[in-house]
């Protein structure tokens, strides 16, 4: 059994402008996020818990959980012997 297409799949639209409020055509494209090579996109998985103590320990401090977790990656490369996050993040530059 294949897929019915999609009713809607067709339609394109634009932003509306001042000259027609209610326009319909082509869209303009989405900007794409500029690369970033020194950077490594990773995903966590976290049990819910730990996800809403993260996210009450960044309100309470007014940070973001992105920092928090930085924080704790900081801990475990010292914990470890290794230079901080923000040594190899320099070292790195002068590489």
């Amino acid at each position: 059994m294949t897929k019915r297409p999609s009713i809607i799949g067709g339609l394109t639209l634009v932003e509306p402008s001042v000259e027609n409020p209610t326009a319909f055509g082509p869209v303009a494209p989405i900007a794409v996020k500029k690369a970033r090579p020194d950077i490594v996109h990773t995903s966590v998985y976290l049990p819910t818990p730990v996800h809403r103590k993260l996210r009450e320990i960044a309100f309470q401090t007014d940070r973001k959980v992105h920092d928090v977790i930085m924080e704790g990656i900081d801990a475990a490369l010292r914990n470890y012997g290794h230079p901080s996050v923000a040594e190899l993040k320099g070292s790195a530059k002068a590489s």
